[in-house]
């Protein structure tokens, strides 16, 4: 009976441990899946926050580029004045710096013919030198990128960081390199930054590839401002244990984990894996950022903003499924061990289990969160950290364990330089939360810097004591260098410059925007750019603003001041990467009411100030064409003042002046705002009446006649005047019409003057 018993047992352990063995490996097996996945993911992660950088910093370029030619004055750059002309090569350059301390500074110029004294091309070397300033900021935060520089379609180029004109300078072939290419006005008309395909560089960097933005003077092409990215280094950024590629649309391979790829030669993904065309046609068509099996592997994807390149990671299952097992034959072991003690100390090791299975939890909570986590115990000593946080403090799990909290996690104050407020001996001493202040950045143990948001909160025991602290936190380098390039748009004293976010509600505004329209940053919070615009007095694009909510790049609007009045802007629109599209604006209201009222000029009468001809012959067309389609009837008066000839003759034209602009003021008096007066040259005025029978411009007429009559002038006494009058008939011409009311008032003449004749009386 014992030795059934015995038998019985023994087989229960045995099922345990096939059951063990076969949970551990599914754990095993997942947790290497996870791996590839986690890795896959953060070298995707990685790859992009690079790009994003790289996209915003060109397109800053390119922006502050097209703004500078808007400047009407151009101070030239202190590094101008070293250029020097070679008479024999017809070059010049910046060679005179070398080995001076502006060569870290400055990047060189080379170019073919003299140095310009003046014109646009001088203004244009003048920012390309003015580039400078920002490529070598962002090449100190950047070291890996390999080039900077500017190519002007005017035949120089600017090229950062320094490099002689012996090794490199410019030729008219760069023209036709890929880099300029790409971006020129034939192969990229709507002006996008562009990434080029992988190509071999030029000066001496091994192959490489080019984000280029074009640069414009208003419509004319200037030039492109690039950024370029080693292969090695792009190697670098998506290299793992896992067998990746980087390839554009074409599936040219632009970095690699492989070995076998060499630095100076182009290939195709084809050329350096097992693969076909085909295989990679179809990873392309599955979801993006997520782990999908296709044949016998595994494989990852992921596409980037504002490229044409997928990243490919591909691990075999077979590898998965080895590592799984290897890692599973300890735990075989491990799990014969436990069997044999949970067999001698059942209750007990229940509760380890327990407790075990609890840790393990909260690990692999800890370890599948999105953010960098550091657990202290209630000293304040490290005890357990997750990878992005080895990753972001530069210390490995296992010298950090043990340590004090502040010694791993070395955060400052950005703007003092302090360093910050320990969170873990602020939470064990006031049993409060707490939150990171802003401008708080992370100094890894390698010296390298992140921008950090987080909080720390204490781990409550069954006591209500506090047994430790978890600290998590976030890098927030992108949001804060976005931030920065903002800070640097709005502060570059051009003209009004605001930023919104892509539903249009503002962000940031210069003190330009604030003094041109009363406003401050607080009373736009939180409110649409678009509430402010009138549709009222401005052209189709602003409309499309209002009703459809398309940002054109070039419009005009009324805008609302903060005092109620409106001002007219002259509007530029350029989108950002991420979420923010920046403005610039500038006042027009003043240029606006020139042109108004240049416009009203041209069509008035310069002696009585009434209509002339030209605004006659601008209008009659279109007043007959609504009078055909509303089938309403139109009439005109044509009335010309009795012998004027004979008072010009007899006082002189000052006199004949003053009875053609008092005599227009009494027609301007009696007939209807709605009635177009007209002076139709000399002394012979038109009045166009719409929606008007003959019948009632025969009153009008009358009416006119006996006013113009009973008046009296100082010097020339009495003035009269004959009339001719006509409505139009269906389908009539002008000319027709007019040659009828001309024969009116020919009748009305011939009849002894001072009359009113209508061409329907007349068979």
């Amino acid at each position: 009976m014992k030795s059934r018993f015995t038998n019985i047992k023994n087989i229960n352990i045995i099922i345990l441990l096939i059951i063990a063995f076969l949970i551990s490996f599914s754990n095993n097996y997942d947790s290497s899946f996870d791996e590839f996945e986690e890795t896959s993911r953060a070298r995707g992660n990685l790859l992009r926050e690079h790009v994003q950088i790289s996209s915003s910093f060109i397109k800053s370029m390119s922006i502050y580029g097209n703004l500078f030619f808007e400047n009407e004055y151009v101070i030239d750059n202190k590094y101008l004045s070293l250029l020097t002309y070679e008479e024999e090569t017809n070059t010049f350059s910046l060679d005179t710096i070398k080995g001076t301390q502006h060569e870290k500074e400055t990047g060189n110029i080379t170019g073919i013919g003299q140095i310009p004294e003046e014109g646009m091309v001088r203004n244009e070397i003048n920012l390309a030198l003015q580039y400078n300033k920002f490529f070598s900021s962002h090449f100190e935060k950047y070291p890996d990128v390999a080039w900077l520089y500017y190519t002007s379609n005017n035949n120089f180029i600017n090229i950062f960081p320094w490099v002689s004109s012996k090794d490199f300078k410019y030729s008219e072939n760069l023209k036709t390199v890929e880099f300029f290419k790409v971006a020129n006005p034939e192969n990229n008309p709507t002006r996008k930054i562009i990434w080029t395909s992988a190509y071999v560089d030029h000066a001496g960097k091994g192959l490489m590839v080019t984000l280029s933005a074009p640069v414009y003077d208003d419509d004319t092409f200037k030039g492109v401002v690039s950024l370029d990215l080693t292969n090695e280094w792009l190697n670098n950024i998506i290299n793992s244990n896992y067998e990746s590629y980087l390839v554009d649309e074409t599936d040219t391979i632009l970095a690699t984990s492989s070995k076998s790829m060499s630095s100076d030669q182009i290939h195709k993904i084809y050329d350096l894996s097992e693969v076909s065309k085909n295989y990679v046609e179809t990873m392309k068509t599955y979801e993006k950022e997520t782990v999908h099996r296709l044949g016998g592997y595994y494989f990852y994807s992921a596409s980037f903003d504002d490229t044409p390149w997928n990243l490919f990671i591909r691990v075999p299952v077979w590898r998965i499924a080895v590592e799984a097992l290897v890692a599973t034959f300890p735990i075989i072991v491990i799990s014969l061990l436990l069997l044999i003690s949970i067999q001698q100390v059942d209750e007990r090791k229940k509760s380890e289990l327990a407790v075990k299975k609890e840790k393990e939890l909260f690990k692999t909570t800890l370890f599948s969160i999105n953010e960098g986590i550091i657990v202290t115990d209630n000293k304040g000593k490290i005890t357990l950290m997750n990878n992005i946080a080895e990753q972001r403090t530069g210390w490995k799990k296992q010298q950090a364990y043990g340590q004090d909290f502040q010694n791993v996690f070395n955060s400052v104050n950005v703007n003092t330089g302090l360093k910050s407020k320990n969170p873990v001996n602020y939470v064990l001493e006031t049993k409060e939360n707490f939150d990171f202040e802003q401008n708080t950045a992370l100094i890894s143990n390698s010296g390298s810097e992140i921008y950090i948001r987080g909080s720390a909160a204490g781990i409550i025991s069954d006591d209500k004591s506090i047994a430790g602290v978890v600290v998590s936190f976030k890098d927030m380098t992108v949001e804060y260098e976005q931030e920065k390039e903002i800070e640097e748009f709005l502060n570059m004293n051009l003209d009004m410059l605001c930023v919104t976010d892509t539903g249009g509600i503002f962000h940031r505004i210069n003190k330009k925007f604030e003094d041109v329209l009363g406003y401050k940053a607080e009373d736009l919070d939180g409110k649409s750019i678009f509430s402010f615009m009138h549709t009222e007095n401005a052209d189709k694009s602003a409309v499309n603003i209002a009703d459809e909510k398309h940002i054109p790049s070039d419009f005009i609007s009324r805008f609302l001041c903060r005092d109620g009045s409106y001002k007219f802007l002259e509007w530029h629109t350029q989108t950002s990467i991420g979420k923010y599209i920046y403005y610039s604006a500038r006042d027009i209201t003043e240029k606006v009411a020139t042109e108004k009222k240049l416009r009203e000029d041209a069509f008035k009468d310069q002696l009585t100030g009434i209509n002339n001809r030209r605004l006659f012959d601008t209008i009659i067309d279109n007043e007959i064409d609504m009078s055909e389609k509303s089938n309403k009837p139109l009439s005109m008066i044509l009335l010309d003042l009795d012998n004027f000839k004979i008072v010009n003759d007899t006082y002189g034209h000052l006199v004949g002046d003053e009875i053609l602009k008092q005599s227009a003021q009494t027609v301007s008096s009696i007939i209807r705002k709605s009635d177009i007066f007209v002076r139709y040259g000399g002394e012979e005025f038109v009045i166009l009446m719409s929606q008007t029978s003959e019948d009632g411009a025969v009153l009008l007429a009358e009416k006119i006649r006996a006013a113009l009559e009973e008046k009296k002038f100082t010097v020339a006494g009495r003035q009269t005047a004959s009339f001719g009058v006509a409505v139009r008939m269906k389908g009539e011409s002008f000319e027709d019409w007019y040659q009828r009311l001309d024969k009116a008032l020919y009748k009305a003449k011939e009849s002894g003057r001072n009359k009113v004749v209508a061409a329907s009386s007349m068979k």
